[in-house]
Protein backbone atom coordinates (compact mmCIF):
# COMPACT_ATOMS: atom_id res chain seq x y z
CA UNK A 1 0.00 0.00 0.00
CA UNK A 2 1.25 3.69 -1.18
CA UNK A 3 2.35 5.78 1.72
CA UNK A 4 -0.19 9.11 2.06
CA UNK A 5 1.24 11.98 -0.22
CA UNK A 6 3.36 13.93 2.94
CA UNK A 7 2.26 18.30 2.68
CA UNK A 8 5.19 20.15 1.01
CA UNK A 9 8.36 21.62 3.21
CA UNK A 10 9.67 24.82 1.16
CA UNK A 11 12.80 25.88 1.32
CA UNK A 12 12.49 29.86 1.45
CA UNK A 13 14.75 30.52 -1.91
CA UNK A 14 13.14 27.78 -3.91
CA UNK A 15 10.90 28.82 -6.87
CA UNK A 16 8.20 26.56 -4.93
CA UNK A 17 8.31 28.99 -1.87
CA UNK A 18 8.27 31.88 -4.21
CA UNK A 19 4.83 30.47 -6.30
CA UNK A 20 3.34 30.22 -2.90
CA UNK A 21 4.03 33.51 -1.23
CA UNK A 22 2.24 35.12 -5.23
CA UNK A 23 -0.79 32.64 -4.15
CA UNK A 24 -0.79 34.52 -0.69
CA UNK A 25 -0.39 38.03 -1.70
CA UNK A 26 -3.37 37.32 -5.06
CA UNK A 27 -6.00 36.49 -2.22
CA UNK A 28 -5.23 38.69 0.88
CA UNK A 29 -4.87 42.54 1.77
CA UNK A 30 -2.42 41.61 4.52
CA UNK A 31 0.26 43.36 2.80
CA UNK A 32 -2.09 46.20 1.15
CA UNK A 33 -3.64 47.35 4.86
CA UNK A 34 0.20 46.84 6.57
CA UNK A 35 1.18 48.99 4.27
CA UNK A 36 -1.65 51.51 4.72
CA UNK A 37 -0.86 51.30 8.52
CA UNK A 38 2.95 52.11 8.05
CA UNK A 39 2.67 55.18 5.65
CA UNK A 40 0.41 56.43 8.38
CA UNK A 41 2.49 55.98 11.10
CA UNK A 42 5.83 56.89 8.93
CA UNK A 43 3.67 60.32 7.64
CA UNK A 44 3.62 61.09 11.97
CA UNK A 45 7.15 60.83 12.53
CA UNK A 46 8.85 64.31 13.44
CA UNK A 47 11.31 63.27 11.37
CA UNK A 48 12.43 61.25 8.87
CA UNK A 49 16.38 61.08 8.72
CA UNK A 50 17.23 57.38 9.30
CA UNK A 51 15.29 54.23 8.35
CA UNK A 52 16.55 50.88 10.04
CA UNK A 53 14.88 47.74 8.32
CA UNK A 54 15.78 44.78 11.29
CA UNK A 55 15.57 41.53 9.34
CA UNK A 56 14.90 43.11 5.83
CA UNK A 57 15.09 40.21 3.88
CA UNK A 58 15.07 40.47 0.17
CA UNK A 59 14.28 43.82 0.76
CA UNK A 60 10.47 44.24 -0.51
CA UNK A 61 9.03 46.18 2.55
CA UNK A 62 12.69 48.05 2.90
CA UNK A 63 11.42 49.10 -0.57
CA UNK A 64 8.40 50.78 0.41
CA UNK A 65 9.96 53.87 2.77
CA UNK A 66 14.15 54.01 1.04
CA UNK A 67 12.44 57.42 -0.51
CA UNK A 68 10.84 58.96 2.63
CA UNK A 69 14.07 58.67 4.21
CA UNK A 70 17.60 60.05 4.05
CA UNK A 71 19.37 57.22 4.63
CA UNK A 72 18.26 53.49 5.28
CA UNK A 73 20.26 50.82 6.65
CA UNK A 74 18.79 47.52 6.35
CA UNK A 75 20.22 44.15 8.14
CA UNK A 76 19.76 41.07 6.80
CA UNK A 77 22.22 37.89 7.70
CA UNK A 78 21.39 35.36 5.70
CA UNK A 79 24.05 36.34 2.34
CA UNK A 80 21.32 35.12 -0.87
CA UNK A 81 18.77 37.52 1.05
CA UNK A 82 21.33 39.84 0.97
CA UNK A 83 22.02 39.58 -2.08
CA UNK A 84 18.39 39.95 -3.55
CA UNK A 85 18.33 42.72 -0.48
CA UNK A 86 21.07 45.16 -2.12
CA UNK A 87 19.70 44.08 -5.78
CA UNK A 88 16.43 45.58 -4.56
CA UNK A 89 17.61 48.39 -2.34
CA UNK A 90 20.78 49.80 -4.43
CA UNK A 91 21.13 53.04 -2.26
CA UNK A 92 20.55 51.39 1.42
CA UNK A 93 23.45 50.71 3.44
CA UNK A 94 23.37 46.53 4.03
CA UNK A 95 24.44 45.49 7.88
CA UNK A 96 24.78 41.33 7.36
CA UNK A 97 24.76 40.06 10.34
CA UNK A 98 22.14 39.04 13.13
CA UNK A 99 20.09 41.54 14.79
CA UNK A 100 21.85 41.34 18.23
CA UNK A 101 25.08 41.63 16.98
CA UNK A 102 24.32 44.89 14.64
CA UNK A 103 25.11 48.03 15.32
CA UNK A 104 23.79 50.95 13.00
CA UNK A 105 26.23 53.66 13.66
CA UNK A 106 23.17 56.45 13.68
CA UNK A 107 20.32 56.83 15.66
CA UNK A 108 16.57 55.75 13.81
CA UNK A 109 13.39 57.51 13.52
CA UNK A 110 12.40 54.04 12.37
CA UNK A 111 12.97 50.94 13.19
CA UNK A 112 10.91 47.56 11.85
CA UNK A 113 10.98 44.62 12.21
CA UNK A 114 7.99 43.10 10.10
CA UNK A 115 7.09 39.44 10.51
CA UNK A 116 10.58 38.42 11.45
CA UNK A 117 10.72 36.98 14.82
CA UNK A 118 8.77 33.84 14.21
CA UNK A 119 12.12 32.41 12.74
CA UNK A 120 14.17 33.81 16.52
CA UNK A 121 13.62 31.60 19.58
CA UNK A 122 10.74 33.22 21.44
CA UNK A 123 13.02 33.48 24.58
CA UNK A 124 15.09 36.02 22.99
CA UNK A 125 12.16 38.04 21.40
CA UNK A 126 13.00 40.38 24.44
CA UNK A 127 16.24 40.79 24.46
CA UNK A 128 15.84 41.50 20.43
CA UNK A 129 13.24 44.07 21.33
CA UNK A 130 15.50 46.00 23.47
CA UNK A 131 18.15 46.26 21.18
CA UNK A 132 16.21 47.80 18.52
CA UNK A 133 14.81 50.04 20.90
CA UNK A 134 18.39 51.11 21.74
CA UNK A 135 18.40 52.58 18.26
CA UNK A 136 16.03 54.59 18.44
CA UNK A 137 16.31 58.39 18.61
CA UNK A 138 14.04 60.07 21.03
CA UNK A 139 11.72 61.01 18.81
CA UNK A 140 11.75 57.80 16.96
CA UNK A 141 9.64 54.68 17.04
CA UNK A 142 10.39 50.67 16.95
CA UNK A 143 7.18 48.91 14.68
CA UNK A 144 7.48 45.34 15.24
CA UNK A 145 5.05 43.30 12.84
CA UNK A 146 3.54 39.99 13.64
CA UNK A 147 0.60 38.15 13.09
CA UNK A 148 -1.91 37.99 16.06
CA UNK A 149 -1.89 34.95 17.75
CA UNK A 150 -5.94 34.59 17.69
CA UNK A 151 -6.12 34.63 13.78
CA UNK A 152 -7.21 31.72 11.79
CA UNK A 153 -4.01 31.30 10.68
CA UNK A 154 -2.71 30.79 14.20
CA UNK A 155 -5.30 28.37 15.08
CA UNK A 156 -4.13 25.98 12.49
CA UNK A 157 -0.37 26.66 13.18
CA UNK A 158 -0.97 25.53 17.01
CA UNK A 159 -3.54 22.15 15.51
CA UNK A 160 -0.70 21.21 13.22
CA UNK A 161 2.57 22.06 15.18
CA UNK A 162 1.05 22.43 19.07
CA UNK A 163 2.01 26.51 18.96
CA UNK A 164 1.42 29.85 18.14
CA UNK A 165 2.87 33.24 18.47
CA UNK A 166 2.09 35.82 20.79
CA UNK A 167 3.37 38.91 19.87
CA UNK A 168 0.91 40.30 23.14
CA UNK A 169 3.28 38.56 25.44
CA UNK A 170 5.91 40.58 24.41
CA UNK A 171 4.51 43.65 24.84
CA UNK A 172 3.26 43.15 28.17
CA UNK A 173 7.05 41.85 29.44
CA UNK A 174 8.42 44.87 27.35
CA UNK A 175 6.29 47.40 29.20
CA UNK A 176 6.28 46.40 32.35
CA UNK A 177 10.43 45.90 32.03
CA UNK A 178 11.08 49.31 30.27
CA UNK A 179 8.61 51.35 31.65
CA UNK A 180 10.54 54.21 32.72
CA UNK A 181 12.50 54.65 29.17
CA UNK A 182 9.74 53.37 26.71
CA UNK A 183 5.86 53.45 25.99
CA UNK A 184 3.72 50.66 24.36
CA UNK A 185 1.11 50.25 22.25
CA UNK A 186 -0.32 47.51 20.37
CA UNK A 187 -2.83 47.94 17.61
CA UNK A 188 -4.66 45.24 15.59
CA UNK A 189 -4.54 45.87 11.44
CA UNK A 190 -7.23 43.21 10.50
CA UNK A 191 -6.73 41.10 7.50
CA UNK A 192 -7.77 38.34 5.73
CA UNK A 193 -7.55 35.26 2.64
CA UNK A 194 -10.05 34.78 0.45
CA UNK A 195 -9.60 32.31 -2.54
CA UNK A 196 -12.61 31.02 -4.52
CA UNK A 197 -10.77 27.67 -5.22
CA UNK A 198 -9.46 24.76 -2.94
CA UNK A 199 -6.81 24.54 -4.45
CA UNK A 200 -5.37 28.09 -3.39
CA UNK A 201 -6.80 27.67 -0.22
CA UNK A 202 -4.42 24.75 0.88
CA UNK A 203 -1.62 26.19 -1.11
CA UNK A 204 -1.85 28.99 1.01
CA UNK A 205 -2.59 26.79 4.09
CA UNK A 206 0.75 24.55 3.54
CA UNK A 207 2.53 28.32 2.91
CA UNK A 208 1.34 29.22 6.47
CA UNK A 209 2.48 26.08 7.95
CA UNK A 210 6.15 26.57 6.55
CA UNK A 211 6.79 29.12 9.40
CA UNK A 212 7.97 26.42 11.38
CA UNK A 213 9.88 23.49 10.72
CA UNK A 214 8.54 20.08 9.55
CA UNK A 215 10.89 17.65 10.07
CA UNK A 216 8.17 14.91 9.50
CA UNK A 217 5.40 16.48 7.32
CA UNK A 218 1.88 15.96 8.17
CA UNK A 219 -0.29 14.16 5.53
CA UNK A 220 -1.45 16.57 2.39
CA UNK A 221 -5.10 15.10 3.36
CA UNK A 222 -5.06 15.81 6.87
CA UNK A 223 -4.51 19.70 5.78
CA UNK A 224 -6.94 19.53 2.93
CA UNK A 225 -9.31 18.50 5.71
CA UNK A 226 -8.47 21.02 7.93
CA UNK A 227 -9.10 23.74 5.66
CA UNK A 228 -12.45 22.09 4.12
CA UNK A 229 -13.60 22.18 8.02
CA UNK A 230 -12.71 25.47 8.93
CA UNK A 231 -12.19 28.11 6.20
CA UNK A 232 -14.81 27.07 3.66
CA UNK A 233 -17.22 30.49 3.55
CA UNK A 234 -20.64 29.69 3.52
CA UNK A 235 -21.34 31.85 0.57
CA UNK A 236 -18.85 29.61 -1.17
CA UNK A 237 -15.27 29.65 -1.53
CA UNK A 238 -13.00 30.12 1.16
CA UNK A 239 -11.93 32.56 4.01
CA UNK A 240 -9.30 32.44 6.81
CA UNK A 241 -8.28 35.37 8.92
CA UNK A 242 -4.28 36.86 9.09
CA UNK A 243 -5.05 40.11 10.99
CA UNK A 244 -1.50 41.85 12.49
CA UNK A 245 -1.09 42.86 15.64
CA UNK A 246 1.80 46.22 15.00
CA UNK A 247 4.12 46.76 19.03
CA UNK A 248 5.01 50.50 19.04
CA UNK A 249 7.91 51.41 21.00
CA UNK A 250 8.80 55.08 21.54
CA UNK A 251 10.88 56.48 24.22
CA UNK A 252 9.50 58.33 26.79
CA UNK A 253 11.80 61.48 25.81
CA UNK A 254 9.73 62.02 22.75
CA UNK A 255 8.56 65.61 22.19
CA UNK A 256 5.15 66.77 20.54
CA UNK A 257 5.61 67.38 16.85
CA UNK A 258 4.96 71.24 16.46
CA UNK A 259 1.28 72.16 14.89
Amino acid sequence: MAAPEKMQVYDSQSEAYHRAFQVFLEHTDQKTNARTRLDRLVQDLPARRTFVDAGAGNGQVTAWFVERFERTIAIEPSPSLSADLRHTCPDAEVIQTRILEAEPAVAADLVLCSHVLYYIDQSEWPAHAARMASWLSPEGALIIVLQNHETDCMRMLEAFHGRRFDLSALANEFAQKHASRYRVERELVPAHIVTADGASAYTIAEFMLNLLPMPNPPARSRLEKYVDDHFRASGGGFRFSCHQDFLVIRPHEERSRPS
